[in-house]
């Protein structure tokens, strides 16, 4: 059983950045060319030259930059990390219980070019079929007191008001219309439902799940879907694999922060990077829309007004995960534990790792308005809070974690938050726009610049493809 019946990724009570074990890394990129890729050229100044620059070394760039070097032309990917992937990172901390603590689920196998490539390169897959419309996961509610809920009843209760939103949430004006706002206007009977207590924490989890509070996310954003169909999957190995095995592939530069990108040139764009100067004919640039945000990177002349205002209204979503490792399961044989009554606090809600990977972890996803509350708190505080919440479930049957990992994406330089989502008075337009060409050499691409299935590591893969194909046509 999954929350609110059958849903999409997008509208799982938990779902988003979720779920996965891996293994380590494994090293670096290469930094040198693949074979047959061309290589970078050397000025007589010192400055490299290329065809094709890609920023950034996440699943949109190793995208954007496969497809440039199968066209033949020379190309360089310059990741400001040590590692590749972005907001995919396999950690490698325990080698015996390995966690993905980026992306990790693979949304629907039908036609899904991620699950396309990691086919090709030949990578383990498993289900883990929680969300999806043809999923049977299941899971336990409880209360903030630990005490059992009526799992089928709460998502009968919740599964009608969101229906009721659903229904207005593709109408004209529902981009300018906060979730939150728009529960006062539904029917006075549905009204009062959604001011239960367990109803309330659902959908505060609810929005949670884009990385929002009810009060950031639009009632439009209820009417997008970014999942294909068929399968949920994860990789056992982990989603590093993938980003891992592409780089191998391909021209990556670590260590390379990109920090100024001039199309004052007419001959070449100018990318400034710390360890030098780079030009080339067409740039593209898939550093995540809060790096965007930030003004990290210096765009002279400044990006277009469509595009500033694209980046300034779409939203950077905040979703961090909590792993716990314990010595035993003595949990709930389920897939989903969840707590309600408690909206927006932390540490309620979490994926049975034992179920998929065979090790006793639990992985605790906090979104929106949890991840907020948990913002600055130290990794033993967070095991503690997590630890309490448990104990008050499974009372003499807990058992303290023996280890913690924690992912903090909000605070990484890097990517400043987890994924996109559509911020009250956005719209797919922003993400179209975002898109678009820039003099016909510059294009910005990523999860968020896709106007349908953004916030996937799919509409990742996607932008950036589309961007290359561009760039090089």
């Amino acid at each position: 059983m999954t929350p609110f019946g059958a849903l999409d990724r997008r509208q799982l009570l938990l779902g988003a950045l979720a779920l996965g074990s891996a293994a380590a890394l494994g090293g670096c990129a290469q930094e040198e060319p693949g074979a047959d890729s061309p290589a970078p050229s050397e000025s007589p100044s010192g400055d490299r030259t290329v065809d094709v620059l890609v920023i950034g070394g996440g699943i949109a760039g190793l995208a954007a930059a496969q497809h440039v070097v199968g066209s033949g032309r020379s190309c360089a990917v310059l990741e400001a990390r040590d590692r590749v992937g972005g907001r995919i990172w396999t950690s490698g901390t325990w080698t015996d219980v390995p966690v993905d603590l980026g992306a990790s689920w693979v949304h629907g196998t039908d036609g899904n070019p991620v699950y396309d490539e990691i086919n090709r390169l030949g990578i383990p897959t498993t289900v883990f079929d929680v969300g999806s419309f043809e999923g049977a996961g299941s899971a336990e509610y409880y209360a903030a007191d630990g005490s059992p809920l009526d799992a089928d009843q709460i998502d009968a209760r919740v599964a009608a008001v969101v229906a009721a939103l659903e229904r207005t949430a593709g109408d004209d004006g529902a981009g300018r219309v906060s979730l939150l706002a728009a529960l006062d206007t539904l029917p006075a009977g549905l009204r009062e439902q959604a001011r239960e207590p367990e109803v309330v924490a659902a959908l505060t989890d609810y929005a949670a799940d884009f990385g929002a509070t009810p009060a950031d996310l639009a009632l439009s954003a209820l009417d997008e879907g970014d999942s294909y169909d068929g399968q949920q999957r994860v990789l056992p190995g982990g989603y590093g694999q993938l980003t891992q095995r592409l780089a191998d592939e391909l021209p990556v530069r670590l260590s390379t922060r990109v920090t100024a990108v001039s199309l004052r040139d007419r001959d070449h764009v100018v990318v400034e990077a710390d360890s030098g100067q780079w030009r080339a004919s067409k740039v593209i640039v898939t550093v995540p829309l809060g790096v965007l945000k930030s003004d990290a990177i210096r765009f002279d002349p400044p990006l277009p007004a469509p595009h500033a205002t694209a980046i300034q209204r779409l939203g950077m979503g905040r979703y961090e995960k909590l792993v716990l490792l314990f010595d035993t399961a003595f949990w709930d044989d389920v897939d989903q534990i969840q707590v309600l009554g408690r909206p927006g606090e932390p540490f309620t809600g979490w994926y049975n790792l034992n179920r998929m990977a065979g090790r006793p972890a639990l992985m605790s996803l906090s979104g929106g308005t949890a991840a907020a509350k948990a913002d600055g708190l130290t990794l033993p505080q967070k095991t503690a809070a997590a630890a309490d919440q448990l104990a008050r479930i499974y009372g003499d049957r807990f058992r303290p974690p023996v280890d913690a990992q924690a992912s903090n994406w909000w605070d990484d330089e890097f990517s400043r938050g987890s994924y996109s989502f559509t911020a009250v008075g956005s719209g797919e337009s922003d993400r179209e726009a975002l898109a678009e060409p820039i003099d016909d050499r510059l294009w910005l691409a990523g999860e968020a610049s896709h106007p349908t299935l953004h916030s996937t590591v799919h509409g990742g893969w996607l932008s950036g493809r589309a961007a290359a194909e561009q760039a090089t046509s």
